[in-house]
């Protein structure tokens, strides 16, 4: 229906140029136009214009066809390099370019997470069991999550959170928040045992000058959780 609109709007305007075009001219003085001329002018445009703009209209519908599925295309392609496959949550590169993007405008925390004993869960109850434990935490982290926060998986069992605006304080609650949601996740073993989780938490300080560095010292104080007892939160110095 949009084709037959161009091509009936381009008959109209050659039409009524073309009658235009020969009106002025049978003014001029001893220029008179037969009236087979005037049938003539009114059918060639419709013959010529038609077609042709049908075919212009139809070209330029595919074209933007193509182009639409190039951008969906490039869309999704852009997610899965972006997504880790198995969480759905950015991965470190994304991770860490948006968290960079969100830091130039606000101040904030970067939360470090990392599981406790995960290898031995690998080990004991499998890889898909594993696999199980990731997913449920990151859905975890989603929620425990605020609507501004980035949350990203930055390792194998490591996850990361960039809490934008956040103080000491506030961050220090909202890994509480996680630590204890992630104590609560319900994992099953293939004998219908329940899987305990849990997770060390480490806040950077407010004294990261970067991204690198903010990222180092959560890492740090998370280090210093797992060292304390792990299942616990530290702040970095």
């Amino acid at each position: 229906m949009r084709i037959w609109g161009k091509v009936i709007r381009a008959v109209v305007v050659s039409v009524i140029v073309t009658l235009v075009a020969m009106a002025l001219m049978s003014r001029l003085p001893g220029l008179d136009i037969p009236p087979p001329y005037w049938v003539l002018g009114t059918l060639l445009p419709m013959l010529l214009s038609g077609p042709i703009t049908y075919s212009l209209a139809r070209q330029a519908d595919l074209i933007a066809g193509l182009n639409e599925e190039l951008s969906d295309a490039y869309a999704q392609m852009k997610a899965l390099a972006e997504t880790d496959h198995l969480t759905g949550l950015a991965n470190r590169a994304a991770f860490l370019a948006a968290a960079e993007q969100l830091r130039a405008q606000h101040s904030g925390r970067i939360l470090v997470v990392d599981l406790d004993r995960f290898k031995a869960i690998n080990d004991s109850h499998g890889h898909d069991v594993g696999d199980r434990v990731l997913h449920g935490i990151a859905q975890t982290l989603l929620r425990c999550a605020g609507k501004n926060d980035l949350v990203g998986r930055i390792g194998g069992e490591e996850f990361a959170v960039f809490l934008p605006g956040a103080d000491d304080q506030a961050a220090a609650a909202r890994a509480d928040a996680i630590r204890a949601g992630i104590e609560q996740v319900t994992i099953f073993d293939r004998n219908g045992a329940t899987i305990r989780i849990t997770a060390s938490i480490g806040v950077s300080g407010q004294r990261s000058a970067s991204l690198p560095d903010a990222l180092q010292s959560a890492d740090m104080a998370m280090y210093r959780a797992k060292r304390s007892g792990r299942n616990r939160v530290r702040i970095a110095a």
